[in-house]
């Protein structure tokens, strides 16, 4: 009895020791603030970063996923240059980052590196410019991509890890979950033959010279109009690396899109819009004739691109071309609400701020 005793203590014991082993590996991991970045790297922090720095051009789409969290109102920021003329909201929202200036999007990596910050965030392409150096010398870094809808999902739920408040990224999923399944229902709906022929553009000028791009297939702007249940005619012929592709009039004009909308993130779209009108070439498409050639719709950033906002420029687009399916969408309800639900903006005054500027921004579509 006693030698099964022993053999079975025998057994038992490196058992234990493992499982022991396991639960103090644990709970040492559960201690760290880690989470998986866009190129594959797990980033462990002893500590909740508090001194937070977002470095490199497009910047702005990290920092809108990071102020989806409360934690950002403690944060000492350190904010990139934008470049886009509209501007963005951060300081709107928290106007004492006005007091700090901002970073060079092309900032060198040591000036980066002197700023001694708790955290440095990135966009993924800037991998080799900016994070792969910032690892050699030691500063904790994180990238995020947020080119796509499947981006943002999982890559909120990392960050929701790496500040330790998952139950808020969950949240935020949710907020964009409940605003798509009307999206996804109405979109089910649609015949073939109801499907609208889209072209979405970006409009770009130098000198006097206007010029027209268009998005690359997997790009965010071109799973929107699809998301709608509409096509864009573009789809195929972007053969840019990775990036807008100037597109010819010839081109257009063979696509004849029922509807043309115009983004921009420099200037106000209606620049481009009236351009078109006021062409004599454009004058001869079936979109300029109906008058359906409209401007994308923005506040302070525009809607039709991969920030956070994304979600209103898919409920502008449904209800511009599925007016019937969408009748019961106030599309400026939608966007005081966006920024009560998401950034946790109760100012009534502020919120009628962005309202108005939404509300101009598609004034000249009517």
């Amino acid at each position: 009895m006693k030698k099964s005793l022993i053999l079975l203590l025998l057994f038992l014991t490196p058992v234990l020791l493992f499982s022991q082993g396991n639960a103090e590996q644990a709970m040492q991991e559960s201690s760290f603030y880690q989470a998986t970045d866009a190129n594959n790297r797990t980033l462990k922090l002893a500590e909740k970063p508090s001194t937070v720095l977002i470095a490199g051009k497009a910047g702005n789409m990290p920092a809108n996923a990071l102020f989806l969290f409360p934690e950002v109102t403690s944060m000492d920021l350190t904010l990139p240059k934008t470049d886009q003329g509209l501007g963005d909201f951060f300081s709107f929202i928290r106007p004492e980052l006005d007091e700090k200036p901002r970073l060079s999007q092309t900032a060198s990596v040591e000036e980066i590196a002197s700023r001694n910050a708790d955290l440095v965030l990135t966009k993924a392409t800037h991998f080799e410019s900016i994070a792969r150096k910032l690892d050699v010398l030691g500063i904790p870094n994180y990238t995020m991509n947020l080119e796509s809808y499947a981006d943002w999902i999982s890559e909120l739920e990392q960050l929701g890890k790496l500040l330790k408040n998952t139950s808020r990224a969950n949240e935020i999923i949710s907020l964009y979950e409940k605003r798509m399944q009307p999206i996804r229902a109405n979109a089910a709906s649609l015949a073939s033959d109801q499907q609208v022929k889209v072209l979405l553009l970006q409009g770009d000028r130098t000198d006097n010279t206007f010029s027209y791009k268009i998005a690359p297939d997997d790009w965010m702007q071109t799973w929107m109009v699809e998301t709608i249940g509409a096509q864009p005619v573009w789809k195929g012929a972007n053969k840019a690396a990775n990036g807008w592709s100037t597109i010819s009039f010839e081109q257009i004009a063979a696509w004849d899109p029922d509807m043309i909308i115009l983004v921009s993130y420099r200037n106000p779209a209606q620049m481009y819009v009236d351009a078109i009108y006021n062409s004599p070439i454009w004058a001869q498409l079936d979109a300029v004739k109906e008058q359906k050639v409209l401007a994308g719709p923005h506040d302070m950033m525009s809607y039709l691109q991969p920030v956070a906002s994304w979600i209103l420029g898919l409920q502008w687009l449904g209800k511009t071309l599925y007016p019937e399916q969408y009748q019961n969408l106030d599309m400026q309800e939608e966007v005081a609400s966006f920024y009560r639900d998401f950034y946790h903006l109760n100012d009534a005054a502020k919120l009628d701020k962005l309202v108005s500027l939404y509300a101009d921004s598609v004034n000249g579509n009517k």
